[in-house]
């Protein structure tokens, strides 16, 4: 058996460090940021504490490590599409708001909690601004397509009613009103729905 190739090593790591954030994101979703220790992060992941700072030095680290890898991944759900006229690209904005609640919920989860805790909320807040900024330009020229007079303002509307749906949508997925909130969309961004 021929010894391992530098490639293989940071495969292997990639992949234990892979397992380690989910084991995060999975307890912090329950327990919130300030519940939750590194060793019940280890314990989830089946590894060592110690060797839990072979891959992150703190826990914060840990936190900005996976809300970046959360958020990049939510937001490229979010791109436009040039080949779609503007009022197909909110439609597929809705529809995939829908998709990332069902498929990200623990990321979701994560985001929304530590929005509430300020001092949790700044260690990723400059990071989060910096990886949203592209997809709030894209959404801003969206709007002026619409014919808006304040594209960005809008952009902002938009991204704030969704992250509005997406905090109820999680909480009472059994009462919420998502037929209700798409005849809504329909009626300010005079669309046709497909969800």
């Amino acid at each position: 058996m021929s010894p391992r190739t530098a490639e293989q090593f940071e495969n292997i790591r990639q992949k234990k460090k892979r397992i380690i954030m989910d084991a995060a994101l999975k307890v912090i979703s329950q327990k919130g940021y300030h519940g939750t220790s590194i060793a019940a992060i280890a314990k989830e992941s089946g590894v060592s504490k110690g060797l839990m700072y072979n891959y992150f030095r703190s826990k914060e680290e840990l936190l900005v490590e996976i809300m970046k890898d959360g958020y990049s991944r939510v937001f490229e759900k979010f791109v436009i599409d040039k080949n779609l006229s503007p009022e197909e690209n909110v439609t597929q904005m809705i529809s995939v708001t829908f998709d990332v609640m069902e498929e990200m919920k623990e990321t979701i989860r994560i985001y929304f909690s530590i929005m509430m805790e300020t001092d949790v909320f700044n260690l990723v807040k400059e990071l989060l601004n910096e990886l949203s900024e592209p997809y709030m330009e894209d959404f801003a020229k969206l709007m002026a397509e619409l014919g808006f007079e304040n594209p960005m303002a809008e952009a902002y509307f938009l991204r704030f009613i969704l992250d509005g749906i997406s905090i109820n949508y999680l909480m009472f997925p059994g009462e919420f009103p998502k037929e209700y909130c798409i005849e809504r969309f329909k009626q300010i961004y005079n669309v046709k729905f497909k969800i």
